[in-house]
């Protein structure tokens, strides 16, 4: 069994402090969480605890100014995230900073209201709204959730609102509201801090007694105990929403955490629906093919719980269909206890999740986050230790009981239908001194070593012991590129169709085998490579390897698994209609490539081209395409060479297939007309999708690294241009970022997000200033290149704490065929970049007169604001098709 060792300590103002030490990287994570969530506020007054997880950003007394910015230059990575019962912050920064993460961490603890005002509550109120427009009202069935928790938990329960609020509330909020809920709970002796990483004990001790010691404890508070729903019976409820296809939610209210029947439950929610060979996906899926997609899981909270199943239904079915093989299932399920071979399978899923998520020192779900989540809910952090144990001693009988307990008469039925149209402190320091940290600790990637079998397969192999976990993949160097004209989606389809049948194994026995592994097989073609991937504990390795040789060697495409993939994928393409982003990334690339070129087609085909796809054609691409020359194999983990090299041969050795020369070529010339404003209309939505971009240079160009620098400062992270302008100094968005697509062909570079529908015009404005200013009128300043410069190097090492990280970067030499000590050289070569290369870059790279601006949003309310822009407007479909 693994074991995580830790520290608690107890400061005086009853601050709790866990401390973990591993000093594997120069990284440290430093993780808060405050014991107050959504169920802490009052009826009228809801979403004060999801506001203050942005407020809290946003400056305190002695740094009043974004938290981003300090943490970002330094290489750092910063979030936080709120439920009904917690808020938490984290930071991922190179452990030469765990000063600077604490000192800001301190002081937006005990000197948060000293810099919060009207102007700034007033900002991120705007952008908390839109979130909840981008989360809920403007994605496909994100109302259901809203119309859910009031009907489960019957109003007062705690649970019976959002963790975002309602809109009314948000609005009615006044300052002098806020800060007393800040007061209430935003204390030491409300906090738990866990530290994780490359630290000293001492050390550690010292500077949480410096910067946290004298903060005064806040209120004794009581804490509300667990409260059952009230909910008694079946209530129905059904709603319309913009959506292709209905969908059934079927919930019953649980237990609280840590009960009895949470282990007994989650085994249940992994048995019923959690991966194909689970019981609800074999039947609704994939044996009837009456649905598209299952969703079971039991989420158990600090008061109460809930036991969730959803499901899409396929068209041309009905939720009762739905509905009756659900009730089939569950009534086996309560009569018939699960069998042994299904219990080991989700007793190996849920081990393999549990130290897969223990790989990472922080972030969401990360060592530190983990350690405050046991020492929060089960008040001892070493339940990190034990807790896996209640999950592998769950019986048969135990999950049946838990089916028959909680899985009855109480629940909600949902049905979402389309629609028929669619404090001040004494400190005797000086707190307004920002640490400065001390000199970055050096790291050396790893240098993978490069083996070859004697039929051409290559091999790259990273030793990377420590947790029992070995990441796998096997990339081929040819990917939609290769897609003839007029049947776009061919490699992709191809990709998902290995694992549904060999020679030797059916479509089922290959999901059954990998799920009772603890993993699953993941099969994807991007635009220039295939990959086919898989996680497992060290021990479940070789199986795992066999399979997936298996399926690359005798891939048979069943005609009667391709046509059940061709119905699920229609579907899918069906449903892209109901979402904005999904229309606005489509459409987008269609725009600047060609809609018919091999970069700018839809990587997973269109409804005509997936509907005409004949299995003879899947295996005539897999023929071209799939070859040990052609293939690389990536393995990283706890193993040895001896054991990589002994494996692959033996499963590997034997692939003989002799592939031909590829023939991809890029077709159509790509975006070239003046800025131009592309208009796809989404009846109704409730918020506008932005994306404006242009063509630019390949992977391998030599301003490559500039041009990274250039989008760094451009729109590439939260203190960004772009970020800093639509989210924060005016609200407009949730998150407006600018991104590079690389490849080895002309690169893409978009920038954009979700706005408030009725500041499109506006968005739009922004969005094109802010193109214009960092190629010309506003270059790059040297404190903004010096922070970009800063920010990637020092940020650098966290690109290699999981094996799942190492075996992307290895993947990544591949497809760009990139020396094998790449990442060795990466930092010098990055410090070696001017800031003239930068501004040189910026002019050569960023075209701002010759910008593709797509909108996705209600054509009836933006259009008029858009056509005073004076810029020409084309009318596309959701393929970016001129529509008149």
């Amino acid at each position: 069994m693994l074991s995580i060792s830790h520290e608690k300590l107890t400061l005086s103002n009853g601050l709790e402090v866990i401390l973990h030490e591993d000093h594997s990287l120069p990284n440290v994570a430093v993780n808060v969480w405050y014991h107050v969530g959504s169920k802490d506020e009052d009826i009228g007054r809801t979403g004060f605890a999801h506001l203050f997880e942005h407020v809290m950003f946003e400056g305190s007394k002695h740094h009043n100014r974004d938290y981003f910015e300090p943490l970002q230059k330094v290489g750092g990575s910063i979030n936080g995230s709120t439920t009904s019962d917690r808020t938490n912050y984290w930071e991922n920064v190179p452990s030469a900073y765990l000063e600077l993460a604490l000192w800001l961490e301190a002081d937006r603890m005990g000197f948060l209201l000293d810099a919060l005002d009207q102007k700034r509550l007033d900002i991120q109120r705007d952008v908390v709204k839109n979130e909840r427009r981008q989360s809920y009202e403007n994605r496909p069935y994100g109302l259901a959730q809203l119309l859910l928790q009031p009907t489960l938990f019957p109003s007062p329960h705690p649970y019976s609102w959002p963790t975002i609020g309602s809109q009314e509330d948000l609005d009615a909020a006044l300052l002098d509201d806020v800060k007393d809920f800040f007061r209430r709970f935003y204390t030491p002796s409300n906090a738990s801090l866990a530290i994780a990483g490359d630290f000293e004990s001492s050390e550690a001790k010292r500077l949480v007694d410096r910067y946290f010691g004298d903060i005064p404890p806040g209120p004794a508070g009581d804490r509300v105990g667990r409260m059952d729903s009230t909910l008694r019976g079946e209530v129905r409820v059904t709603m319309h929403d913009k959506v292709q296809f209905p969908r059934l939610y079927l919930v019953w209210p649980s237990g609280p955490m840590f009960d009895e029947k949470e282990a007994p439950l989650d085994v249940l929610g992994t048995i019923l629906g959690d991966g194909k060979s689970s019981r609800l996906y074999r039947s609704l899926v994939y044996d009837k093919q009456i649905a598209r997609d299952v969703s079971v899981g039991h989420y158990a909270q600090e008061l109460a719980g809930e036991f969730q199943i959803q499901v899409t239904a396929s068209p041309g079915h009905t939720l009762e269909e739905v509905q009756d093989v659900v009730e089939e299932e569950l009534a086996r399920i309560r009569r018939d206890p699960p069998t042994d071979q299904e219990l080991a399978r989700s007793r190996n899923r849920i081990e393999s999740q549990h130290v897969r998520q223990l790989e990472r020192l922080g972030g969401f779900g990360g060592r530190a986050d983990q350690l405050n989540y046991y020492n929060v809910m089960a008040k001892d952090p070493a339940v990190i230790n034990s807790d896996l144990e209640r999950y592998m001693t769950v019986e048969g009988e135990d999950v049946a009981n838990a089916a028959n307990s909680v899985l009855e008469a109480n629940r909600v039925r949902l049905a979402v239908l389309p629609e028929q149209a669619m404090s001040a402190s004494t400190s005797s320091i000086d707190r307004s001194v920002m640490p400065k940290g001390s000199a970055p600790a050096a790291y050396a990637p790893p240098v993978p070593r490069r083996d070859r079998l004697s039929n051409g397969l290559n091999i790259l192999f990273v030793e990377k012991p420590g947790l029992p976990i070995v990441a796998t993949g096997l990339v081929m160097r040819r990917g939609a590129t290769a897609d003839p004209i007029g049947r776009p989606g061919l490699a992709h389809m191809t990709a998902g169709m290995l694992a549904e049948g060999t020679t030797t194994r059916t479509s089922q026995q290959i999901a059954e085998e990998m799920e009772s592994l603890g993993t699953h097989l993941d099969g994807d073609a991007s635009r220039e490579h295939t990959v086919l991937s898989a996680e497992t504990l060290t021990s479940h390795w070789p199986t795992a390897l066999e399979i997936i040789s298996d399926v690359v060697k005798n891939a048979t495409f069943p005609p009667h698994e391709l046509d059940r993939v061709r119905k699920e994928r229609l579907t899918d393409l069906k449903r892209i209609a109901d979402d904005p982003a999904a229309i606005a990334q489509r459409a987008s690339r269609a725009l600047l490539y060609g809609p018919e070129s091999s970069y700018g087609h839809p990587l997973g085909g269109t409804e005509q081209s997936v509907e005409v796809m004949t299995r003879d054609e899947l295996v005539s691409h897999f023929n071209k395409h799939y070859g040990p020359q052609n293939a690389t194999l990536i393995v990283v983990g706890d193993v040895n060479r001896d054991d990589v090299l002994s494996q692959a041969e033996s499963h590997l050795g034997d692939w003989s297939v002799a592939i031909p020369e590829s023939e991809e070529k890029l077709g159509g010339d790509g975006y070239k007309g003046t800025t131009t404003i592309f208009l796809a209309d989404k009846p109704g939505a409730a918020q506008s999708v932005i994306r404006a971009g242009h063509l630019t240079v390949t992977r391998h160009d030599p301003d490559y690294l500039p041009l990274n620098l250039v989008n760094y400062v451009f729109g590439g992270q939260p203190t960004a241009r772009l970020f800093m302008n639509l989210r924060q100094d005016k609200g407009y968005s949730y998150g407006y970022y600018s991104s590079i697509d690389w490849l080895t062909g002309p690169s893409a570079l978009f920038a954009g997000g979700a706005v408030e529908t009725a500041v499109t015009k506006e968005s739009v404005v922004e969005t094109l200033k802010e193109f214009t200013d960092i190629r010309r009128e506003r270059p790059v300043t040297p404190a903004e290149y010096a922070a970009a410069r800063d920010g990637i190097s020092r940020g650098f090492s966290s690109q290699f704490e999981t094996q799942g990280h190492v075996a992307h970067n290895l993947g990544c030499l591949i497809v760009f065929g990139l020396p094998d000590d790449y990442y060795s050289t990466f930092l010098d070569s990055l410090e070696a970049i001017t800031i003239d290369e930068v501004h040189q870059a910026a002019a050569w790279h960023i075209d701002d007169e010759h910008l593709m601006v797509l909108v996705v949003g209600d054509r009836t309310v933006v259009e008029p604001g858009l056509r005073e822009l004076g810029l020409p407007i084309v009318l596309v479909d959701y393929e970016g098709h001129e529509t008149g």
